[in-house]
């Protein structure tokens, strides 16, 4: 059973990662847009299907794993630098499957900085 859902989490990363690549197509615009517009556009297509639009996480994809990241956390928010937070959008890391080829080096800040503007619980 167990091998059954760490290949049902793997198909299902790599349905998203094909499905969002569509999304993400073309990493320039011609028209200038409101960067929190942009980057809440960005969050809520891909990361915001895990983390939730509210950015307070969500259930694991599969059984045995870890729920993702709740950004409203304080601890988390203190405990990650923006470079920390890029790189794991870019590389993945534990059940998250990378997103580097989706995002330029604009679309990565912005993102930081939309997880940033979650409101952290103390």
């Amino acid at each position: 059973m167990a091998d059954l859902s760490r290949a049902l989490a793997r198909v299902l990363a790599a349905l998203t990662i094909a499905c969002t690549a569509s999304l993400a197509g073309c990493k320039h615009t011609d028209v200038e847009v409101d960067s929190h517009a942009e980057a809440k556009r960005l969050f809520d297509s891909i990361c915001g299907k895990c983390h939730g639009s509210d950015g307070k996480g969500g259930v694991p994809a599969a059984e045995g794993q870890p729920p993702p990241r709740n950004f409203c956390d304080a601890a988390f928010q203190a405990s990650r630098t923006d470079e920390e937070l890029k790189k794991v959008i870019k590389d993945g890391k534990g059940p998250m499957p990378p997103f580097g080829a989706l995002f330029d080096d604009q679309q990565l800040a912005l993102l930081v900085a939309y997880i940033r503007g979650f409101t952290p619980k103390k």
